[in-house]
């Protein structure tokens, strides 16, 4: 009887996900993925890998669409305010709009609904070769010599890479001037030019400049080093016991939308992830592919809210600054 049964639902699940493939198919609408950053950073490589899979499973067009501005509140706003059809997915970090830091949990659950995790990415601690800084250890140093003097860049205000400067900060009580840009692009630009001298940026931002020299990596936010990058130590292993940080990505559709799609969408982005040439991108750009269901998202989500709500309260970080 159990055999039956378990044979009976791996059929109905073969027949759901056929039926959510020919759904997606036959509705001929492009599938919109919207990053809400400008070109050239890391949530736009993860989104276009992401939307370029997504077009050969599900056979329909997927368009990726930056709509940058407000530290990603106008492209989240841009898939909230969307048809609830799951044909318009938001591809962003974790908390997909500095808004909701402000805001009731509840109140995000009814704008966005989560779909998957995407991908997760620690930080590297770099500086522009000209600061006189060898190890992070030197960093904080020059900051408790020189407060408001030393320059952060962000690629927005309320992004998870000033967050996590932020909470940095926090901890080991140090001064700088935080300068926020329109996106990973323009502030790594920066960084190289000399305008600002402080970053805390992806391993996809960071790694090709610190190998070339251009940048020095003073420490990496993960638990323990990077395969990648194994002269950089940990910041832990600084000397800034438990001190990690991450960027984690996530898909969201307008609240509304059925469960049925969201969980067509889900197994679609779950199955993208399986891919040898989608994780092969990831981990070339620094990121360790996730997958998961939407509760998984959800519960991440919720997490991440709680631990920097402290942050805004504390008036660290201003939501209303764009």
């Amino acid at each position: 009887m159990e055999r039956r049964q378990m044979l009976a639902a791996l059929i109905a699940l073969g027949a759901s996900a056929s039926l959510g493939a020919a759904r997606a198919s036959a509705s001929g609408v492009p599938l919109h993925v919207i990053v809400p950053f400008p070109p050239g950073g890391g949530t736009d490589v993860l989104g276009r890998a992401l939307g370029f899979r997504l077009e050969q499973q599900m056979s329909r067009t997927a368009v990726v669409e930056n709509k940058p501005g407000a530290s990603g509140i106008v492209g989240a706003e841009y898939v909230a305010k969307s048809a609830p059809d799951g044909n318009t997915l938001l591809f962003s970090g974790l908390v997909p709009s500095v808004r909701y830091y402000s805001r009731p949990l509840s109140q995000i659950d009814d704008e966005l609904k989560p779909v998957c995790m995407i991908a997760r990415s620690p930080y590297l601690v770099a500086v522009n070769p000209g600061v006189p800084a060898k190890t992070l250890q030197e960093l904080v140093q020059l900051a408790e010599r020189s407060p408001g003097e030393l320059t952060f860049g962000s690629p927005g205000n309320a992004t998870p890479q000033h967050l996590a400067t932020e909470r940095f900060r926090s901890q080991v009580g140090i001064d700088m001037l935080h300068v926020p840009y329109r996106g990973t692009g323009p502030m790594m630009t920066d960084l190289l030019g000399g305008q600002i001298q402080v970053v805390f940026a992806t391993v996809a931002a960071a790694e090709q400049h610190v190998k070339s020299g251009r940048l020095r990596a003073l420490a990496v936010t993960s638990a323990g080093r990077l395969e990648r990058l194994p002269d950089v130590p940990t910041a832990d292993e600084a000397g800034f016991a438990g001190f990690e940080a991450e960027i984690a990505f996530g898909t969201y559709v307008a609240a509304g939308t059925a469960d049925e799609v969201v969980a067509d969408l889900n197994r679609a982005i779950n199955q993208a992830l399986t891919d040898a040439d989608v994780r092969g991108k990831l981990v070339e750009q620094g990121f360790v592919p996730v997958g998961g269901t939407p509760g998984n998202l959800e519960k991440s989500l919720v997490a991440e809210v709680k631990a920097i709500s402290e942050l805004v309260q504390s008036g660290r970080v201003s939501i209303d600054a764009a």
